[in-house]
């Protein structure tokens, strides 16, 4: 009887233990679904894989609620419609962002809230679920990351692509004649200003010389003016007075004439003697300018060189 008796409170008493669990199972319920929230759509479209409900939403890291129901978009078939509910006290701003991070290694995800400055406008939401606000997304560092190593992929496979197409057999050879080409290029631009050098030192030289050449010329040019003023004054001087001093005893003597007094001794003495002097003279120019004359015929690089070979006389030794 005491045993049945046991046996009895021991059941009533986990009868009571298992009453009083699910009453507060359901009491926790009703308070949590109770609570002050607010409810948003998050709009993405990268795939929710590993997102189920109740999976956590963050803000910046710290829980602030949960997912509550994940569908398609019946009016956009790309598009995921994720329902999250938060805390009514929690800061979604007009800027708020929404990102979808794995947990850790167990393959699942959560929503993590991000963005959102002070001075942006909270985002009003509605009771209505036809009518949440909208998060939108953005896309995930892995779905960064995909998409990055996909378009890598692609431009590689491109490069690729071309790569082989430039490398052909055809291009190969092109590009050995181009080299060979631009070989004999180099060669010949560097015989061709080698040559270049020797014309211009050429060049130099023939300046030089031209300068010489110049300097010579000018030089002649004033022994011929030196020597064309002699020349005159000579002539001037000389020739002049000579016709003067004849023209002068002419006159004299037709003087002397008219007057009767025509004295030939005494003539002689007073105007012929001067006027052989004055013929002498004349003579020894003529001379003069008579061998000038003919040493330029016979040597007219004197004119330019001023040299002249003097040849010795007879029995004469040319001093040194």
């Amino acid at each position: 009887m005491e045993n049945r008796l046991s046996y009895i409170l021991v059941g009533l008493f986990v009868f009571v233990l298992l009453l009083a669990g699910v009453v507060s199972i359901v009491w926790l319920g009703n308070y949590s679904n109770e609570g002050s929230f607010k409810h948003y759509q998050v709009s993405t479209t990268e795939s929710v894989s590993g997102l189920n409900e109740k999976a956590p939403v963050k803000l910046n890291g710290v829980t602030i609620g949960e997912v509550r129901g994940i569908k398609i978009n019946p009016k956009n078939a790309e598009e995921v419609l994720v329902i999250v509910r938060v805390e009514e006290s929690a800061p979604i701003k007009n800027d708020t962002y929404a990102l979808i991070q794995p947990q850790g290694i167990t393959g699942l995800s959560f929503i993590q809230l991000q963005g959102g400055t002070n001075e942006s406008e909270a985002l009003k939401t509605s009771n209505d679920p036809t009518n949440y606000a909208i998060i939108h997304s953005q896309p995930s560092t892995f779905s960064r990351l995909d998409k990055t190593i996909t378009s890598l992929s692609g431009k590689a496979e491109v490069i690729f692509d071309r790569a082989d197409q430039i490398l052909n057999e055809k291009n190969l050879k092109n590009l050995e004649s181009i080299l060979e080409n631009s070989a004999k290029i180099s060669s010949s631009t560097a015989k061709t200003l080698e040559n270049i050098e020797k014309h211009n030192q050429e060049i130099s030289r023939i300046l030089k010389e031209a300068v010489v050449f110049e300097k010579v010329a000018i030089e002649a040019a004033t022994g011929v003016r030196e020597m064309s003023y002699a020349l005159r004054h000579a002539i001037d001087n000389t020739g002049i007075q000579t016709l003067e001093s004849i023209q002068n005893t002419m006159l004299h003597l037709d003087d002397k004439i008219k007057k009767g007094a025509f004295d030939v001794d005494l003539l002689l003495k007073e105007n012929l003697i001067p006027l052989q002097s004055t013929l002498d003279e004349l003579r020894i120019l003529s001379i003069n300018s008579r061998a000038l004359i003919d040493h330029l015929n016979d040597s007219p690089s004197d004119l330019l060189f001023k040299s002249e070979t003097i040849h010795p006389a007879p029995n004469e030794t040319r001093s040194r």
